[in-house]
């Protein structure tokens, strides 16, 4: 016999909470909604129990392969315009079935405003920063500083971006092109970010889009490091234009140098081109994007290694080590979004593969090479 989750009344046999029902005019209607549902959920399932309260449909089932079955049932729902979510309790499969949420249309327009915009921004803050190296002879216009940094930065962040919404498309997974964020001052923009429109559909696939996106940033950021690190000019070290700020660079760019085979004599130092710049922001954002913390890339990973609770604790453990690393306003924003739940997927009850685990190894390795250490450089 089952009982009203709400008010804990008995449920008779026709699925519905005396207490909690529509009112007979509508019920009518719901309970022939009801049934529709239940016989699309018999086809890949073994129901053992039902009910509804008001829009919510809940189902009780079993299966041998619910991933597969889920998989099917969901694009079964999605064309009877419900969305279903499963997650397993105390031992049980509950499934919970509700009204698919009207999705708006996207307007690429602004898209491409933005877009437009943050080139304007990013070639005004590249030509500022690039002035200082035109005045002592190392480039012969800022303008080529402008235009270069403008497609580097650009560059990476829209690969990272669109990594997320390749995989996103892949996984027929609703999300808009990229957005970026223009402003005339820090790198010339704030980043990039896509909207999702719609929950994963299992812990595989939310794991692929979280990772997606710093690993298609990743690609584009190991060309654009070794280009600027070629620009770039070593300097004596009394040479160093007065105001010059010292970098911490990541394990990463290290690498890339000694891979580049790029000498820095003694008593020199590496006075960065504005593309070597971009690509140090770009590795920082990778690093940043990359912390198992909250709705963050890196928390999408988590979120579908550790499952709810553990993703919840790992936030909060990354926000430390953020803070530990400087980041203290990142962490910030960290520990406040570690507050909210992760939605997840629809799917939380089948597990992540043995492959993507080892990959989350990957993921988080690349953390760890984008992450700053000791090593100053000049900007």
């Amino acid at each position: 016999m089952s009982y009203c989750t709400r008010c804990g009344a008995q449920i008779p046999t026709d699925g519905f909470c005396p207490n909690c029902s529509p009112p007979s005019s509508a019920k009518v209607s719901i309970q022939s909604s009801f049934i529709e549902v239940r016989r699309a959920v018999e086809q890949d399932f073994s129901i053992e129990d039902a009910w509804a309260e008001e829009q919510r449909m809940t189902f009780q089932v079993r299966a041998l392969d619910f991933k597969s079955s889920f998989s099917r049932l969901e694009r079964r729902l999605a064309q009877m315009g419900y969305v279903p979510f499963l997650r397993a309790k105390e031992g049980r499969l509950m499934m919970s079935v509700l009204p698919r949420p009207p999705q708006t249309p996207s307007r690429w327009i602004w898209n491409l405003i933005l877009l437009l915009a943050t080139i304007g921004t990013t070639i005004f803050v590249g030509y500022r920063m690039s002035l200082p190296l035109a005045d002592r002879g190392f480039m012969a216009s800022p303008w080529d500083g402008a235009l270069t940094f403008s497609a580097a930065i650009i560059g990476v962040l829209g690969c990272h971006e669109l990594g997320h919404k390749f995989m996103a498309d892949r996984k027929k997974i609703a999300a808009t092109l990229p957005y970026f964020i223009p402003v005339p001052f820090f790198i010339g923009t704030l980043g990039a970010l896509i909207k999702t429109k719609a929950p994963a559909q299992n812990r595989d696939a939310l794991f692929d889009l979280g990772a997606a996106g710093p690993i298609a940033g990743l690609l584009a950021i190991i060309p654009v490091t070794i280009l600027g690190l070629f620009w770039s000019y070593p300097t004596p070290i009394e040479a160093v234009p007065e105001g010059t700020i010292g970098l911490s660079t990541p394990i990463l760019f290290d690498l890339l140098r000694l891979f580049a085979g790029l000498y820095i004599p003694s008593g020199f130092v590496l006075l960065f081109h504005p593309v070597a710049f971009a690509a140090w922001v770009g590795m920082v954002i990778t690093m940043l994007n990359l912390m198992p913390s909250g709705m963050l890339d890196g928390g999408h990973v988590a979120r579908a290694v550790f499952g709810d609770r553990g993703h919840r604790i790992v936030s909060f453990g990354a926000a430390i080590v953020t803070i530990m690393l400087g980041w203290w306003y990142m962490a910030i924003l960290m520990l406040f979004f570690s507050f909210s739940r992760h939605l997840g997927p629809l799917d939380d009850a089948s597990p992540l593969t043995t492959s993507r685990k080892a990959l989350a190894i990957v993921v988080f390795a690349l953390l760890v090479l984008c992450a700053a250490h000791g090593r100053m450089i000049p900007l």
